[in-house]
């Protein structure tokens, strides 16, 4: 039923005019524009008592509806700077400016087959390409926010994460189209966790509720305060990492509810597409965990063998998380692109920090989040017409286990680093 009146609000909305369209487009891009400026300073861990919806600093003119109009209201608030800093205001009245107009754009490119390589053909994809094209509006949104906390004060929250991963598998549960495509032979398809292959039948029966089970319950896991502290022996150490589980009731009791909810979800979801396989949309729930295990579960794997190499932090867990919630919206195989795009698009960055701070430190979560943008833009050049054909010549089974490998290799050549900065008295450099 819910997804009946989803499918029958889009059909009424591509019936619109193209101008209508766009310009309800650009007003949703504003309405969330707002919504982000207020997430960054309302979610970040040390939450900043600014802007229109915050009360006025001592001394200031108590906040008016002017100041709650869109890019305006900022520039009124610059009498604020004094208590803000200087040039506070310009960022959020620049996400104002830019993020409809992006959105708008990406719109038009998104339906227009862009990012498929189509052209006029995309009109007989009109549905589809507006359910990706909302997937993509949401997980924009939700990456903005946590680009700009993690620039702030290095970390991403899970008010971030943990909702957007919900939104992740709830879209690849009910949409109709909610994972990238793949151009198979005769047509476009949703993207599943067994291509360019087939999808392995057995993960239709109970051994694939199984495996989506164990993803959300590793994913519930991870989220609570669950840090292993040894110095004083094994039997201590598994004292103290129960004693932290359940530190603090609140979170462990959220974790617990929101982990039980999504395990019935799934199951719900399994056994509706058990008894109608013709419009059970399992297959891409399952490949939507896929993408969240893989994902989640590399970016874990490197900053565990990277942290015991270095005997250092190498990223935080909110890049993890992060990662996790994108790998819901992409599946498995484009977030392996994003850990190889991810990189240069840092090097970058940090090349002109460097050259104009003088400082290489930073956070790595607003990278993932440009190369999971990068991917979806050129799909065609980077998917269909690249990596593709390696996946097909070199089997997902091979991939994974390669990517083990190099993460192994990773800590290793780490490790003997460290050992060469230990031995000639340069650690810490």
């Amino acid at each position: 039923m819910l997804r009946n009146k989803g499918t029958a609000l889009l059909a009424g909305f591509i019936a619109l005019e193209p101008w209508v369209r766009q310009a309800l487009v650009i007003l949703l891009g504003l309405v969330a524009a707002r919504f982000i400026n207020w997430a960054i300073v309302n979610w970040a861990y040390f939450a900043q008592p600014l802007g229109p919806w915050a009360a006025a600093p001592q001394g200031s003119p108590a906040h008016s509806w002017r100041d709650h109009l869109p890019l305006l209201g900022w520039v009124r608030l610059r009498r604020e700077s004094n208590v803000h800093g200087r040039l506070y205001w310009l960022r959020p009245m620049l996400i104002e400016l830019l993020f409809p107009l992006a959105i708008a754009w990406y719109y038009h490119f998104c339906i227009s087959g862009g990012a498929l390589g189509l052209g006029q053909a995309a009109k007989g994809l009109a549905p589809e390409l507006h359910w990706q094209f909302l997937g993509h509006f949401i997980l924009f949104v939700l990456m903005m926010i946590g680009t700009f906390i993690d620039f702030d004060e290095q970390t991403i929250p899970d008010l971030v994460t943990i909702p957007g991963t919900i939104l992740g598998l709830l879209g690849a549960a009910f949409a109709p189209m909610w994972l990238p495509f793949h151009q198979a032979p005769l047509a476009w398809e949703e993207l599943h966790a067994g291509m360019p292959g087939g999808w392995p039948i057995s993960l239709d029966g109970r051994w694939g509720l199984i495996v989506a089970w164990l993803i959300i319950g590793v994913w519930g896991f991870a989220l609570l305060d669950r840090r292993w502290i040894g110095r004083r022996g094994f039997i201590q150490g598994v004292r103290f990492f129960w004693a932290r589980i359940f530190r603090h009731p609140w979170l462990w009791k959220i974790v617990a509810v929101v982990t039980a909810g999504l395990a019935l979800a799934i199951y719900l979801g399994w056994s509706s597409s058990t008894m109608n396989s013709n419009t059970g949309r399992w297959k891409y729930l399952l490949s939507s965990l896929m993408g969240l295990a893989f994902a989640g579960g590399v970016t874990w794997a490197a900053r565990l063998a990277a942290s015991w190499a270095m005997r250092v932090e190498a990223l935080g867990f909110g890049d993890v998380t992060l990662m996790a919630m994108i790998g819901t919206y992409i599946g498995w195989q484009p977030s392996l692109l994003v850990f190889f795009v991810a990189p240069i698009v840092s090097l970058v960055f940090v090349l002109v920090r460097w050259i104009v701070t003088g400082s290489n430190a930073t956070p790595y979560g607003p990278y993932l989040c440009a190369a999971t943008v990068l991917i979806l833009v050129y799909w065609d050049s980077i998917w269909t017409q690249w990596a593709v054909e390696r996946f097909d010549l070199l089997g997902n089974t091979f991939i994974v286990g390669a990517i083990a490998t190099c993460i192994v290799l990773m800590g290793a050549m780490l490790w003997i680093w460290r050992l060469i900065k230990e031995t000639r008295g340069i650690a810490g450099r």
